[in-house]
């Protein structure tokens, strides 16, 4: 399967020969094999799973949406970091200022904005420590 993720500001990941992918959607994690029926879905801060051959590229995601048609597979996520370039460091900086701007007044679209960013960076963190 042809597979391609992008963040709104870069091209994440690619590739043609996929034989699996794992999803975080709305509704829970979806498995993707060749041939799936066509699918358009949410997806949730989580852990893309892509498998190729006998390796597996696993990316974070902070939401998005997922189309599946005619075995090619679009994720156009909200922000996406592949699991091995995550800096644990700079994620712990970002937590740090997140909980920070918390214990300030916040406006309520700013505080579900910042708790999201806060529930991906700890997500990211566990990977890291993974």
């Amino acid at each position: 399967m042809k597979v391609k993720v992008i963040s709104s500001t870069q091209e994440i990941y690619a590739t043609e020969d996929a034989l699996e992918v794992y999803a975080p959607t709305s509704s829970g994690i979806i498995g993707i094999l060749p041939n799936h029926t066509n699918y358009i879905a949410p997806l949730e801060i989580g852990q893309l799973r892509i498998k190729v051959g006998k390796e597996e590229q696993k990316i974070v995601l902070n939401g998005g949406i997922i189309q599946v048609m005619d075995n090619e597979i679009l994720v156009l996520a909200d922000e996406a970091t592949k699991s091995e370039a995550i800096i644990k460091a700079e994620v712990e900086k970002s937590i740090e200022n997140a909980q920070k701007k918390l214990s300030a007044p916040l406006e309520p679209a700013e505080l579900i904005k910042l708790e999201k960013l806060l529930r991906y960076e700890k997500f990211k963190q566990q990977q890291a420590d993974n």
